[in-house]
This record gives C-alpha cells, structure tokens and sequence, in this order.
C-alpha cells in the first residue's frame, strides 16, 4: 500500500492577521495547497489517503470550500478517511451528518475506537472522533489490532505531549502496543521526526499550509510505503512539501554593528545559509550590542530585501555602552543614560523596545548631533 497521510489543514481559516496578503486570498491559498496535494496523491499512485483530524477550521464551512472538497475527493476515488479532530469535531449537525461526500470518503463519527475494513488491500483502519472540542480521554488505552495478519493502519487525531492534555492524550506506548503498522497522528503542527523501527512507524503529518510565524518550516504530508508478507511489514514515510509559502525565524548577531549596511550583510550572510527565498516568510531577531549611535530603521531594512515575500523585523539589540564611564558621568548625559538603563532593564518588550531607541536618539542628541532624520 501506498499511503497518503496528511491533517490539521484548517481549510477556512479565519487568518485574522494576515501578512502581506488578505485573509481572503490566504484561504484560497489554502484550498489551492489542498488541491495541489490532492493532485499529487492521484499522479503518484497513492492507494489511500488518511486525514487525521482539523480539516477544517470550525463548523462554518463556505460553499466554495465543500464543492471543492467534493471535486477532489470524487476525483480522486480511492479511500479516503477522516477522523475528525478538536477543531471539525463530529457533533451534532456537523458536516459529518449531512452526507455530502462520495462514497469513497469514510468517516469516523463515534468517540470509541472502531475500524474501517478494506479488504482490496487486505488493511483495517482504525479511528475515532472527537464529538466535542476537548477530550480527557485515550480510546487506544489497552487497544489492539483485531488482526494482526492484516496491515493495520490507525488514523486518529490526539496529543502525545501531556497526560493532562484536553486534546486527547495518547501515550507513545498506547501507540506502540496497539501494534498498528503505521499510526497516522494529527494535532501537532509543528512535529518531530517520524519514528519507525522499519516494521513499524508512526508520526504527525504537521500542517499542510503554514498560517502564521509560529509554524515555521516546509510544511505539506507524509507519504508512507507498506509492505507486508507472511506477517513481516516494511514501513518507509517521508514528507513531502505541498505548501506555498514557508515561515522562518533566524536570530542575527550584529553585535559591534555602527551602521545599517553591517546589519545588512549580516542579514543577508544568514538568508543564504539558508537558502531562503521568494516562498519565504522571515522574521529575523536583531540581537547583540551595537553602537549607540545606531538607530536601526527596521522599515528601510525590510525593503532591503525584495527576493524574499515578506521580512519581519524585530529589534533586541542593545546599545553598546561603556556602563563604567556612564554610571560616574554626573552631567545630564549619565542622568538620562541611567534613566533609562532602568526602563530597558525593567520594562516589558514593547516598553524596552521604545526606550532602547529613546537613548539611542536621546544621547546622540545630547552630544550634538543632527537627528532630524532619526
């Protein structure tokens, strides 16, 4: 079999703060990485796909989107399975009640753990929903496969970081002794490696489409290959990047910087190392000491850099100062200097923000400079 696992796709999201773009023109982007994967799965021989949870966003779901999901899915016409997550939970009058979908399309509806049978690939899948947007409970907590001379596949949406979670909190090793093949796990958008011994494998597909800084990287779906023969399973996954656009998050030391072209160059050296581009969204942290005199003009950097699709400036740099010298000057100099070494010291990110610039300007006014264009 040949697998297709991908989740947390948040089709119709409301992108309440886009960058760069509307929240319009990002949930149409959204829809077109859908479309984007769903014509990759038909193209590459893909046998079934599973969708482990969050397909959509909420329970509002525009017309465009559900004709759309009807056109792929049909399109496609091998299995698809869903088990509906947190987010398009199966409760009462959801989507998953109107019937809406192919006959190709299977749905777990119930909280307790059941299977699908296909018995064109000798495969059982099995899952379950969330019916609401919390759950306390594991439905795999002493779980098995009813067959384990079949491939057995589970598709479920649910939380391995904390007992405690509201999200369905599964344990690695409720994962281990179901003895599924492959455990197709959604929740998680930012996920770790896929884990897999060679006869058994298990991960989280991540998001398809990253919606905002936080979900850094190249996002898109698994792909696994299973073979089995005589009750010995080989089990290969690998992602594959359907997304548009990535978000990434460098940290720049510009420490000794005196002018906005050294920043630049330090910026630059770290977009090429990693190798980022027009699919790129950046936010780069300005960190360091640099010269007191230095006012970083975050707006005329980001035009700097037009090869990437949108830079995010944040600045935590310090003001490189002989504190010695400062704390001894009694002349209004080391007044205003200590004045705000207190705020920078004590005050929250945005208020430290202000005042790094207040004495950055503050000083080079006093000592006679023009800062008519600071």
């Amino acid at each position: 079999m040949k697998i297709l696992h991908t989740g947390d796709i948040h089709l119709d999201s409301a992108f309440s703060r886009p960058d760069s773009v509307g929240a319009s023109s990002r949930r149409d982007e959204l829809r077109k990485t859908f479309t984007r994967m769903m014509r990759y799965a038909r193209e590459n021989g893909i046998d079934m796909i599973l969708i482990a949870g969050d397909l959509f966003e909420d329970s509002f779901i525009s017309r465009e989107t559900i004709a759309m999901m009807i056109r792929e899915f049909f399109a496609f016409g091998k299995p698809v399975i869903i088990s509906p997550g947190n987010h398009d939970c199966a409760s009462p009058g959801s989507i998953w009640e109107k019937n809406l979908f192919p006959e190709n399309v299977y749905v777990f509806t119930e909280p307790t753990l059941s299977y699908f049978a296909f018995d064109q690939y000798g495969a059982d899948v099995y899952g379950y929903a969330f019916t609401s947007p919390s759950r306390t409970d594991s439905p795999l907590n002493g779980a098995e496969v009813n067959n384990p001379d079949r491939i057995n596949l589970l598709c479920a949406h649910g939380d391995t970081s904390s007992p405690l979670s509201s999200y369905c909190p599964i344990t690695k090793a409720d994962i281990a002794a179901f003895g599924a093949e492959y455990a197709a796990l959604g929740h998680i958008h930012n996920p770790e490696s896929i884990v897999s011994d060679g006869s058994r494998a298990y991960a989280y597909c991540g998001c398809l489409e990253a919606r905002g800084p936080d979900e850094t990287g190249k996002k898109g779906a698994i792909v696994v290959d299973i073979q089995k023969k005589n009750g010995i399973a080989h089990v290969t996954a690998q992602r594959i990047r359907f997304s548009g656009r990535r978000y990434e998050r460098l940290s720049i030391d510009c420490t000794g910087a005196d002018t906005l072209t050294f920043i630049e160059d330090a910026l630059t050296q770290e977009i090429e190392k990693h190798t980022l581009g027009a699919d790129t969204c950046l936010r780069a942290v300005l960190t360091g000491a640099v010269s007191p005199s230095l006012i970083i003009d975050k707006r005329s950097l980001s035009t700097r850099f037009s090869q990437l699709l949108s830079l995010e400036i944040l600045d935590e740099t310090i003001p490189q100062l002989d504190a010695h010298e400062f704390e001894n000057d009694r002349t209004v100099r080391g007044a205003f200097y200590r004045a705000m070494r207190d705020k920078i010291e004590n005050a929250s990110p945005r208020e430290r923000e202000i005042a790094v610039r207040a004495l950055r300007v503050g000083l080079a006014a006093i000592a006679g400079e023009n800062i008519s264009d600071l």
